[in-house]
């Protein structure tokens, strides 16, 4: 299975508006105010299974796997912030990637930061605002 494959269909969901990177933001070097707002999608591989519980075998080749995907969603106020949250659930919540080869399970939100000021960078004075969403859901071999 080729979770990048789960994450670029989990991008193809989100509004052209919506600036999305996968895995980790690609911003001006220094940031701009005009890089912002944006929202990065990653997360870990997903926990793949094959068979039926307590039917499971090492050598068969996956055919579930358990996906968190997690978008980190970042703006310079705190009305960015709520734009590019409101565009990404809307989105994504109860929605299902489309990957060729696999079906899904609708995706299911859970807030996982509150807001955070990032002060690992400033952009004219200013720390970015950030939270966190996991978006949970099964993916099926078709």
């Amino acid at each position: 299975m080729s979770s990048l494959a789960i994450f670029q269909g989990v991008q193809a969901l989100l509004p052209v508006q919506a600036r999305s990177h996968l895995f980790e933001a690609e911003l001006s070097d220094p940031p701009r105010l005009s890089d912002f707002p944006y929202v990065v999608i990653h997360g870990g591989w997903g926990d793949e299974v094959s068979g039926e519980p307590g039917d499971r075998s090492s050598c068969d080749i996956p055919d579930q796997a358990a996906m968190q995907v997690l978008c980190t969603m970042v703006a310079t106020s705190r009305e960015g912030l709520n734009a590019i949250v409101g565009q990404v659930r809307t989105a994504l919540n109860r929605q299902r990637p489309v990957v060729a080869g696999w079906r899904f399970s609708r995706m299911i939100q859970r807030q996982v930061t509150t807001v955070e000021p990032d002060q690992r960078i400033s952009i004219e004075t200013i720390s970015p605002l950030y939270v966190v969403d996991e978006f949970t859901f099964t993916a099926f071999r078709a």
